[in-house]
């Protein structure tokens, strides 16, 4: 189970939002934006998102959506005037019945299961002439996000992460958006971005990192002296990886999947 610290994620809310900002940006030159007057923001988190949202369409009723106590907490704190609401994503898409003009999600459906029947469910909740629209995290396979796993497979540290001990996120191939949902829409568009983050050292991944996946590999072992040398180690990895250039920082790639599907008529 992931624990989400808001503090921590909003560590880095510029680089987080800017996503957002993008993706939101697309979505305007697709939609016809007088019309949309419902949007529903799937894993709204501290609420970013969805203030963004609010901007992009002042005119919509936008609701959040999200399954973090603190992370529904920090965002009806600091956005007192949107509406969220406790929920987990595939209930909320087997149960509900209203129509969206824009079903929106940023940096969460990679922790969600079961995408083959969750995002043809996500896109039939989507109005005549709206859309889904969602981003999330490409970089399953750089050294930030895989040295977690490696470490954890070691022998030093394997007794600690059984089943259920950490939370597998999304593996597929972006193909893979396409494939589930052609079959049900008008029009998919998948695009990736890799975003450079120029950042003063290794310590700020570890922290980036620290307001998302690594927690759950934290929390896992058994006392405080463990969760530092497991830290330590990442650091280290993290260090042969993402080198120093020659100003002193440390460039960190990071790659975006989005993709942006419309619903068939009728």
């Amino acid at each position: 189970m992931l624990n989400w610290n808001p503090a921590q994620y909003l560590k880095f809310g510029g680089e987080r939002t800017q996503v957002v900002r993008d993706l939101v940006h697309r979505l305007s030159e697709r939609l016809d934006n007088e019309q949309v007057r419902r949007i529903m923001d799937l894993g709204s988190g501290p609420g970013n998102s969805t203030a963004v949202l609010a901007e992009a369409w002042p005119q919509a009723e936008i609701t959040g959506l999200d399954a973090s106590p603190t992370m529904l907490e920090a965002a009806r704190a600091a956005y007192p005037h949107l509406r969220f609401l406790a929920g987990d994503i595939p209930t909320w898409a087997a149960s509900a019945t209203a129509l969206y003009d824009l079903v929106f999600s940023n940096s969460t459906l990679q922790w969600v299961p079961g995408h083959t029947e969750l995002l043809p469910r996500l896109l039939q909740r989507v109005a005549p002439g709206g859309a889904l629209g969602f981003q999330i995290p490409g970089n399953g396979s750089a050294a930030a996000c895989r040295l977690p796993r490696e470490l954890a497979a070691l022998p030093a540290w394997r007794e600690y992460f059984g089943p259920g001990k950490v939370t597998e996120r999304w593996t597929g191939q972006m193909t893979d958006f396409y494939d589930l949902l052609a079959p049900h829409a008008a029009a998919v568009e998948i695009w990736e971005t890799e975003y450079f983050m120029v950042v003063a050292g290794v310590e700020a991944i570890v922290e980036w990192y620290m307001g998302s996946g690594l927690p759950q590999y934290l929390n896992a072992l058994p006392d405080d002296a463990a969760r530092a040398r497991f830290r330590e180690q990442y650091r280290e990895g993290l260090r042969a990886a993402y080198p120093v250039r020659r100003d002193g920082r440390v460039l960190f790639p990071f790659k975006r999947q989005f993709v942006i599907a419309r619903p068939a008529a009728g």
